[in-house]
């Protein structure tokens, strides 16, 4: 539309035919953008039968910025500052680039600054450097369908392993600061989740794969518990205290938890996860204010793990345990 407005300033007599040759798109495209600017931002253009091109009737100036009103200038502008949880992303770079690209067709004066004045956003430190040469071989897989082969660091059981992985998704988990690869593993014969970050090498295979029928993005995190899904689906229940319930309530934990209140304050969180051991980490970081109530395994790992730990501070010594190292 800028080239458009230019020729018809210049009084060159544009027509879509010759527009289209230049831009190498169809004709039917810059009709509908001629189209748009004279109905949409009412510019004075008219078709001269006899020059066989386009002319303005009367003197116009084409605003890029009355596509926006202030207020989305400036969310606009703003977008790039809070998009900066994702740099050293090709998806960072992609949409940045994309952003500059408008804003230097926008008043200089709308920079965003005024949202700033009102909103401050966190951005979380990222849990794992991403290498971004493995990010953009993992973007080009998903959308060419292409599997990887790939040396994984397994933190659960401590192993350095090599995996076949058909690449499904790019996930971004905001709450951790961390990119994950959702995909299906050859080695375990399932869906996984693979942190980004913790990919010790990565190349394209030559073979192609299909996505499974019954793969779901959205039932999979819904299954999940802090990106880590389980091989099955568990009820929980948990109960806290009158004191803790305060904040639990305030927050979202899972898509699929209820909530029950009691008279005394205090509240029962039931949740539909595939990851006890997430779920025992995550109980575990409120100590006695929260009690598991159901399922039998799950109260059974935490009394485990509560038993372990009085054994560690149960010690009269606290340097029996550990070797303790002084400079």
């Amino acid at each position: 539309m800028q080239h458009i407005d230019r020729e018809l300033r210049n009084h060159s007599y544009p027509n879509c035919s010759r527009i289209a040759l230049h831009f190498e798109v169809s004709s039917k495209s810059i009709q509908r953008d001629i189209d748009f600017m004279r109905d949409m931002l009412h510019a004075p253009i008219e078709y001269d039968p006899g020059k066989k091109g386009y002319f303005y009737r009367k003197s116009w100036t084409f605003e890029p910025s009355s596509f926006l009103n202030r207020q989305e200038v400036e969310a606009l502008a703003a977008t790039s500052r809070v998009l900066a949880q994702y740099q050293g992303t090709p998806f960072y770079e992609e949409v940045s680039r994309a952003i500059e690209k408008l804003m230097q067709y926008l008043p200089v004066s709308c920079n965003g600054n005024g949202l700033f004045d009102i909103y401050s956003f966190d951005n979380p430190v990222p849990a794992f450097s991403v290498d971004q040469e493995y990010f953009t071989l993992i973007e080009q897989a998903v959308r060419n369908r292409w599997k990887v082969a790939m040396t994984y660091k397994s933190l659960s059981v401590q192993t350095v392993n090599e995996r076949i992985v058909h690449p499904y998704r790019l996930h971004y988990d905001q709450a951790g600061g961390t990119w994950y690869l959702i995909g299906y593993c050859e080695y375990r014969k399932t869906v996984r989740t693979f942190a980004v970050g913790r990919i010790l090498r990565l190349i394209h295979t030559e073979e192609h794969f299909t996505i499974l029928e019954s793969f779901s993005v959205d039932q999979y995190l819904g299954k999940a518990f802090q990106q880590t899904v389980g091989p099955a689906s568990y009820d929980i229940t948990v109960r806290f205290t009158p004191y803790q319930s305060q904040w639990i309530r305030e927050r979202r934990w899972h898509p699929s938890q209820k909530i029950q209140e009691h008279e005394d304050g205090s509240l029962t969180l039931s949740l539909s996860v595939g990851a006890l051991d997430a779920v025992k980490r995550w109980i575990m970081h409120y100590g006695a204010q929260a009690e598991v109530l159901e399922p039998k395994e799950l109260r059974d790992m935490v009394r485990m793990e509560v038993k372990e730990m009085g054994e560690v501070y149960g010690r009269d010594d606290h340097n029996n345990g550990m070797q303790i190292e002084t400079l």
